[in-house]
Order: structure tokens, then C-alpha cells, then sequence
């Protein structure tokens, strides 16, 4: 049986201001990066690759929230500019880049293991490239785009360690917009090039391996990033009449609808976001003037309150075995709710709406879920209860 830890357990592993609904300035980055490759992987943030001070860089270091800290990890096998990776199946891929001196791409394939801190060789690209970027869906890891290449779509089959080419993109505005898997799907946002962006948001199912048009983005912009918590996906950042944004807009997978979010303390372009625990953070990024944003790793947590401690989420207790999630439904709930369940890079695992009958223990199959720490919710209109799952 797997207990969730109460809601003071999970307050001691999240910031001090987990009640105040803003973004949270965390420890530095230790290095400036351009163009990283950042991802999560067992519960910790990883920046690696990339541009640094004095030109392309190898250096790797992780984030840990629970002691809001930077480690140095192992370093990456190869020095290449605007690389692309990102974590699937508990490891971290990191593929392909600008070669530092001859500005050639490179087709090299890395997987990080973080367990053992070390790197393994896997299966090259079809082709090298560059300006290309990278989700994992499903534990599939996607290449989407890159130089010379605007259309190209492929997928890397752990399993068989092997590249398939997918169906081509549906525009050849991908470079520099913003690439997010969430819910079985992978959407994009935006991108084209400095001076003349796109708006346009697609998304991609792979179970017909096609793209499908959505609303257009609220204002055509270049270099922005983005992170999904189920359901919604936060948008942030970048280049637009001829200034770093601070805007940040929550799209919603279900509505097919924008709304606006709380802005970044400074706009910025060319940054990095991901989810972790349920919280969004903004990784590095540029500033025209403000140099120190290349530093900057921020924190919003979406879940929380600015009003009182009051109104804060409330602990949730249940318990997972045998694919099944039990759950002490709450005395006071008295409309439907919305109970979901997500892991640690803030994905959403599982999701039902709830028609609350009768006080007591609700038995809902979630299927198989792999070691790790999860977090479920259920909220209606009115209350969040939040509670943090081990399954080992």
C-alpha cells in the first residue's frame, strides 16, 4: 500500500511561498547557457550543452527543488551549438547541434543516465542537423524540424534504437516556437523566423501521425517556450514588436482557448520551461539589457492561492495498489469534481471527472504505474485538494 504524504509533508518539498500564486526567483544557474537542453529526470531539473560564456559548452549541472541546489553532472560526450533533447523513460536523450568551429550540424546521439551519471552512444539521426527540437511522447522521443530540414518529423524507438520519419510538419515555421507533449499529443506554438514570426498552433496526434490546425496564438511571436500540468499548457516569453515579452498565456487542451497567465518579472526570449511536481519553471533565457537573466531560474505553482492560507489546496489522503487509486473522497464536496494524477515532469497520467455519491473511499482504476512520486488532485469550482503519491 502507498500512502500520500499529507499536505505539510509536501509543503516541507516545495518553495516557502507554495501559497503565493507568483513566480518564485530559485538559486542561479551556475553557468550562462544559449540554447541548452533542459529536461527532468527523477525528480530533478538538468541544463546541459548548449552555447556557454566563451562559445559551445559541455557542461551539465541539475537543479534540485527540494534543496534548491545545482550539482555538477557528467559531462556531455560532444560540444555542439542549439543541440536538441529532452527525458523519456527515466533518462535524458541529447542529439544532434552546430559543430563549434565548423558550424557543420552533427547527427550524434546520446542517452544520460542519471542513476549511474553517465552517457551511453544510441542510434545517430538520419541526418545531421541543427535549430531542431525535441518532446517525448509516450516514452517516444520526437525530432521536429531543424536546418534544411523545416518539414522533418521523426521518432526514436528505444526499444529497436532506431529513427522513423513521421509525416512532414504542416508549415515550415517550427524553428524557435514552442514545442510541449502533454495528454497524448504534441502541440506547437508559434515560431518563424527574428523579424516576421508566425502565429500558428498545431497539434500532432500520433496515433494517425498527423497535424491538426488550432486557434491561432494571441500575438505572432519568436523564441517563446512552454510546459504543460495536464490540461494546460503555459506559453511564456519571447520576441514580439521589437521586445522580449513577458507575457505568459494558458492554453487548455479541452476548450481550445487562451487565457492570460501571471507575467514573468522581466521578459525574456530563447528561454527554456518544464514541468516539475506540478509547478512551471523557467530556465535561463536572454535579455537585451539584463544580462543576469541567462541566470535566472524561476518557479510558479498554479495550484496555489494569493489570497489566504485558507484558501490554499487541501491535504488529500489515498493509497495505489494493483492499478487501482483509492481515494478518502472529502466530507464537504458537493459537486462534480475533477481527480488527476500526475508524475513528477508535471505530466498528466491519468484524469476522470468525479459525480460525488456518498462519503467514503473511491476505488478508480489508473492502470500500471512505474516507481515514483506523483501528484493527485481534485478540484472542483470552488476547492483544490492536492495530495503527493510514492509508488515504489
Amino acid at each position: 500500500m502507498k500512502i500520500i504524504l499529507p499536505l505539510f509533508a509536501l509543503c516541507s518539498l516545495l518553495s516557502p511561498n507554495l501559497f503565493a500564486q507568483k513566480w518564485d526567483t530559485l538559486a542561479p544557474i551556475p553557468e550562462s547557457f544559449t540554447f541548452p537542453v533542459v529536461a527532468t529526470v527523477a525528480g530533478k531539473i538538468h541544463i546541459m550543452g548548449g552555447g556557454g560564456a566563451g562559445g559551445a559548452t559541455n557542461h551539465h549541472f541539475a537543479y534540485d527543488p527540494t534543496t534548491n541546489a545545482w550539482e555538477s553532472r557528467a559531462a556531455v560526450p560532444y560540444l555542439a551549438q542549439q543541440p536538441a533533447g529532452t527525458s523519456a523513460s527515466g533518462k535524458i536523450h541529447y542529439f544532434g547541434g552546430g559543430y563549434p568551429t565548423s558550424g557543420q550540424p552533427k547527427a550524434d546521439h546520446y542517452i544520460y543516465d542519471p542513476a549511474a551519471n553517465t552517457w551511453a552512444k544510441a542510434a545517430d539521426l538520419t541526418a545531421p542537423r541543427a535549430i531542431h527540437y525535441s518532446v517525448a511522447l509516450n516514452d517516444v522521443v520526437y525530432s521536429l524540424a531543424g536546418q534544411g530540414m523545416a518539414n522533418l518529423c521523426q521518432a526514436y524507438d528505444p526499444v529497436g534504437n532506431a529513427w522513423t520519419t513521421k509525416n512532414n510538419l504542416p508549415d515550415n515555421g517550427f524553428w524557435y516556437g514552442a514545442h510541449v507533449a502533454t495528454e497524448g499529443h504534441i502541440y506547437r506554438f508559434c515560431g518563424g523566423g527574428y523579424t516576421a514570426p508566425n502565429k500558428f498552433a498545431h497539434r500532432y496526434d500520433p496515433a494517425t501521425d498527423s497535424w491538426a490546425s488550432l486557434p491561432m496564438f494571441p500575438a505572432a511571436t519568436h523564441g517563446l517556450s512552454g510546459a504543460a500540468i495536464g490540461n494546460k499548457i503555459y506559453i511564456a516569453g519571447g520576441y514580439h514588436d521589437f521586445i522580449e515579452r513577458d507575457e505568459v498565456f494558458i492554453f487548455d487542451t479541452d476548450t481550445k482557448t487562451y487565457s492570460v497567465g501571471t507575467p514573468l518579472p522581466l521578459g525574456r526570449d530563447y528561454l527554456n520551461m518544464v514541468a516539475l511536481d506540478s509547478c512551471i519553471y523557467v530556465v535561463g533565457g536572454n535579455h537585451a539589457i539584463d544580462a543576469t537573466v541567462k541566470f535566472q531560474l524561476l518557479r510558479f505553482c498554479p495550484f496555489s492561492t494569493s489570497k489566504t492560507v485558507e484558501n490554499a489546496p487541501l491535504p488529500l489522503v489515498a493509497h495505489y495498489a494493483s492499478g487501482k487509486l483509492y481515494v478518502q473522497m472529502p466530507a464537504d464536496i458537493q459537486h462534480d469534481v475533477q481527480l488527476s494524477l500526475f508524475d513528477m515532469a508535471g505530466r498528466q497520467v491519468f484524469s476522470e471527472k468525479i459525480v460525488p455519491s456518498f462519503e467514503g473511499i473511491w476505488e478508480l482504476e489508473v492502470g500500471e504505474l512505474r516507481p515514483s512520486m506523483y501528484v493527485v488532485r481534485l478540484h472542483s469550482d470552488a476547492k483544490a485538494f492536492v495530495g503527493k503519491l510514492a509508488v515504489n
